[in-house]
């Protein structure tokens, strides 16, 4: 702290004043000194700090924590007219907690974001249990509620209830709810597949699907479990990842979206695996179906809009079975396009079936419940 500069700076003191001035800082000195003996002997108190304030200041930490290391404390300190008086109680970091639903071993997690949704993730879980998976499974999600490079913000409130899974996926989620400041709203996302197991996805608190699906006469997959990646998501060491994987059963059919003519099948099969590629030029675009399991069309075929022309697998550099579905720019094979923001593309949103509303609804309230009791 910088010490304010003297008033009497280079101005005449008198002598008869010197006595005064030095049995004065000897005084102000024992009392100091013996406020400080009473305060470290007489008058401790553990794990709390004590400070009075002026009426009508704010408390201000000595120390900033992480957000996503805070918790809730401590009921609203009582004032008094002249002073209010401040207590400090000790800070416990948060952990990810586990519990037994129906059999199976399900985790929460609750925190404040800070800097990114990556860096808050990983201030929880180490690297080494995946905590950089988790945090793309949660960007995922997010993406169907906002840009997640322009949308996140510093305290906005992450919860999540989620499975640990074997294999590359890791995770899970079963639950996502952020509260966001940008947009002054709590978006929330509970995962359902009751209505259709092979065919479940995530929905609002009111039933309606999160994600869009394309409309089945253009989908090149109508039945698959999940989507586990859209275009751009990270892959380490490749970057930016160039389409939409979708989760499915080995040998689900896959069907053209638009008519054209295939360009070629089966090229680099050691990382595409069985594959084809269909040219639209009316549409100024070309579409890839990779990671087959079966081809049922030759290079040089005319396809119609709708028509089956191969099956999903695991075939190529994958992990799990699943359909890797991209469109590229004819000119330009760099720019890579949505399937959900296509301009070409009708996409639309489902609605859980009334028959199995309460069900869900039995599904929202365990999954809140997860949450609260963490």
């Amino acid at each position: 702290m910088d010490i304010p500069p003297s008033s009497l700076h280079n101005q005449h003191i008198e002598k008869k004043n010197e006595f005064s001035f030095r049995f004065g800082f000897v005084f102000l000195f024992v009392i100091s000194v013996g406020l400080n003996i009473y305060l470290l002997y007489f008058n401790q108190k553990k794990d709390v700090v004590v400070a009075s304030l002026p009426q009508d200041s704010e408390v201000v930490p000595l120390f900033e924590l992480p957000e996503v290391y805070k918790k809730e404390v401590s009921p609203p300190v009582k004032t008094s007219q002249a002073t209010r008086t401040a207590v400090i109680t000790p800070v416990s970091f948060t952990v990810p907690s586990e519990r037994k639903v129906e059999g199976k071993t399900i985790h929460s997690l609750n925190f404040k974001v800070r800097n990114s949704l990556n860096y808050s993730v990983c201030r929880i879980i180490s690297r080494e249990k995946g905590c950089a998976a988790l945090s793309a499974h949660l960007g995922r999600l997010m993406a169907w509620f906002m840009d997640i490079k322009k949308g996140v913000r510093n305290g906005d409130y992450l919860e999540v209830v989620y499975q640990q899974l074997e294999g590359p996926e890791q995770f899970k989620i079963l639950k996502l709810s952020y509260k966001s400041k940008l947009f002054g709203k709590t978006f929330e996302a509970f995962y359902f597949d009751e209505f259709d197991p092979k065919n479940g996805g995530y929905f609002d608190r009111e039933g309606k699907e999160i994600a869009q699906r394309i409309v089945e006469a253009q989908s090149p997959i109508r039945h698959y479990i999940e989507i586990t990646s859209l275009p751009g998501d990270f892959r380490k060491g490749m970057g930016g990842h160039s389409g939409t994987d979708f989760k499915a059963e080995v040998g689900t059919p896959i069907y053209s979206g638009f008519s054209g003519k295939v360009t070629r099948t089966n090229w680099n099969v050691r990382a595409n695996g069985y594959c084809v590629e269909i040219d639209h030029p009316k549409l100024g675009i070309k579409t890839l179906y990779l990671h087959l399991s079966r081809v049922k069309v030759k290079p040089g075929q005319t396809i119609r809009v709708g028509q089956q022309i191969a099956e999903s697998g695991n075939t190529g550099r994958t992990f799990a079975p699943h359909l890797h579905y991209e469109i590229q720019k004819r000119k330009n094979k760099k720019i890579i396009y949505n399937p959900f923001t296509f301009k070409h593309h009708k996409s639309y949103t489902r609605k859980i079936p009334s028959q199995h509303y309460p069900s869900f609804q039995k599904t929202v309230k365990l999954y809140n419940a997860v949450i609260k009791e963490s």
